[in-house]
């Protein structure tokens, strides 16, 4: 279900609790005036746990957000550590160049929506496998060369492990996001805060504007959870220019290197 939509049926569904609780209160006045006080005991009770929890999910979502752009990154440092190993040796390197790049594609067209439409949920550890094959060919390639230097092999070796760990944790980071029911249960309490305030309504335009506007708040905040737990779609997105001036310093030197 697209973000926005999603975010639309929380509007709709909290401005609909907060009418039905203005409804309540203009069918029943004597029971609202009678329990007011419990009403409002129990409404603050809502709101507290829901402006705690929601602040919680915000924070969260943030960390989460900003841990991948810093896994990324750390990938695209990796990646031009382990070319600019291969520079050493140029007139040996060239496939194993071009198959660093295809690498970098790889990861281009893997995560962010401009390339592709693959979704979070279609990225699994199958990715890695084929990333840890390619990575091992290039290295035995390399350690193949002649006069190679034994601590450039061992640098390799680093970079390329430090490459495959933190694509095992790009993975295990999205498959592990907030989980859909709890954003159900949050936006719930949402639900049931409005209806509560509602019942405090006396039916006015004026009051049900700013209901509106409440729902409209409630449904900006599911928004930003949302937004920062998918990193690769949306509006929010993890920048890939690392990865993209690397493809591109990758792919100018290769066309140097053909054109002597």
């Amino acid at each position: 279900m697209k973000i926005f939509i999603r975010c639309g049926i929380v509007v709709f569904a909290t401005f609909i609790f907060a009418i039905a609780g203005e409804v309540i209160h203009q069918q029943f006045p004597e029971y609202v005036a009678h329990s007011g006080e419990l009403i409002k005991l129990v409404s603050s009770l809502i709101g507290t746990l829901f402006a705690i929890v929601l602040g919680l999910l915000i924070s969260s979502s943030y960390t989460a957000f900003n841990t991948h752009q810093a896994d990324f990154n750390a990938m695209a440092t990796a990646i031009a550590n382990i070319d600019l190993i291969l520079k050493y040796y140029p007139a040996s390197t060239k496939n194993m160049r071009h198959s660093l790049m295809l690498v970098v594609d790889e990861v281009l067209n893997r995560y962010w929506p401009k390339h592709t439409v693959m979704h979070n949920h279609d990225v699994d550890y199958r990715f890695l496998e084929n990333d840890i094959n390619k990575i091992l060919l290039i290295n035995s390639s390399f350690h193949n060369i002649s006069n190679v230097k034994q601590d450039d092999i061992n640098a390799m070796r680093n970079h390329s492990n430090n490459f495959i760990s933190i694509q095992a944790n790009i993975i295990r980071n999205l498959s592990s996001q907030v989980p859909s029911l709890l954003l159900y249960v949050v936006f719930g309490w949402a639900c049931l805060l409005f209806f509560l305030y509602g019942i405090f309504g006396n039916g006015t335009a004026f009051e049900f504007s700013f209901l509106f506007l409440g729902s409209i708040a409630i449904a900006s905040t599911n928004f930003l959870i949302l937004e920062l737990t998918h990193p690769y779609q949306g509006l929010f997105k993890i920048s890939s220019a690392a990865l993209d001036l690397l493809k591109q310093s990758i792919s100018l030197e290769d066309e140097k290197i053909f054109q002597s």
